[in-house]
């Protein structure tokens, strides 16, 4: 087991600088946000190291420890700015936000000089439980900004609210820690899940923040109204199939869903990720896909008529694009596999 949580550590450590490589060369999302977030990565990736050093080495350097003292109070303020930059497009970051550090300054100096905190018994136990209440504070600074701001950005709050969650668990392992005997190497888990997390939605999605939203922050539409939306819209696609109509436009779906197209488009944006043409080729790709595997007596004509395509070429195309094979050797390869 313990091999394991090392392995699993290392792993995440390794994908942690993965993803700072990938935030600062994408060119998708806002690049002041990639950065921070990079930064954000960074920090964290070199407190945590310093977590799997003390659990599976045998000692530790007084170099590397002072270093985990000296990142840990920059994990809060870090993130704070990450917070701040993702909900005000407007953010800049100016030379006299560094007092936000100084914690960092004085926490390593009394680390440095102040010997009995060393020594650890009660001056160590002060002095760790004010760096954790220092990250909650920023912490709480950071998912209270998310909050007031969850009317206007709330597909940006629920991402935010995904990352601070995953902070807040890491800063409770700690805690745990310090009171109990709850394994230290908890909050290193904990942060190689988050760095997992993380590059699942890119490999998957393309972006680290999405701020598809910023297109609709005006638009009115309330949470409610866009979750009532959806959820008429999946049951069009799922349950109806209303795809295989080859009429069907955003204002013919509008329409059927008692709304607008600006906010159907809105809708579909926020919640799959996708336009209207995406969110149709989808599915009448699966469908095809699907009835070319049921049937191989059944024409390919006649499956692409089926899934709303009015000419054999078009459905080639858009399929070969889709999958890389054109549907009859899509069947061949599946069947015969």
């Amino acid at each position: 087991m313990k091999t394991a949580v090392l392995i699993g550590s290392i792993i995440g450590i390794v994908n942690s600088f993965i993803l700072i490589i990938y935030a600062l060369s994408t060119k998708k999302g806002n690049r002041k946000v990639n950065l921070i977030f990079a930064i954000l990565i960074l920090v964290l990736t070199l407190r945590v190291t310093k977590s799997i050093i003390i659990t599976f080495a045998d000692g530790i350097n007084g170099i590397i420890e002072t270093l985990g003292l000296f990142i840990a109070p920059a994990i809060g303020p870090t993130y704070l700015f990450f917070s701040e930059a993702v909900l005000n497009a407007k953010f800049k970051f100016n030379i006299k936000q560094l007092y936000h550090f100084i914690p960092v300054i004085v926490f390593t100096v009394l680390w440095i000089t102040v010997e009995p905190i060393r020594r650890g018994g009660i001056f160590w136990y002060i002095f760790y439980q004010t760096i954790l209440l220092q990250y909650m504070i920023y912490l709480t600074i950071a998912i209270y900004q998310a909050f007031i701001n969850m009317k206007n950005k709330h597909l940006l709050v629920r991402q935010l609210n995904i990352i601070s969650c995953f902070l807040l668990a890491i800063w409770f392992a700690y805690f745990l820690n310090s009171v109990s005997d709850f394994p230290y190497i908890i909050g290193a888990v904990i942060y190689s899940v988050l760095i997992y997390f993380s590059l699942i939605i890119i490999l998957n999605k393309g972006y680290i923040i999405n701020f598809s939203q910023g297109k609709y922050h005006n638009t009115g539409l309330d949470i409610k109204e866009n979750q009532r939306i959806l959820q008429d819209l999946n049951s069009l696609f799922e349950k109806e199939k209303i795809y295989k109509d080859n009429t069907l436009g955003l204002n013919k779906l509008a329409k059927i869903l008692r709304t607008n197209t600006h906010a159907l488009s809105q809708v579909i944006n926020e919640n799959k990720n996708q336009t209207f043409f995406e969110l149709i080729r989808y599915y009448r790709i699966e469908e095809a896909k699907r009835l070319l595997l049921k049937s191989s007596d059944t024409k390919i004509l006649e499956i692409a008529f089926d899934v709303g395509y009015n000419s054999l070429s078009t459905f080639n195309s858009v399929f070969k694009k889709a999958t890389g094979l054109t549907p009859t050797k899509f069947r061949n390869e599946k069947i015969n596999s």
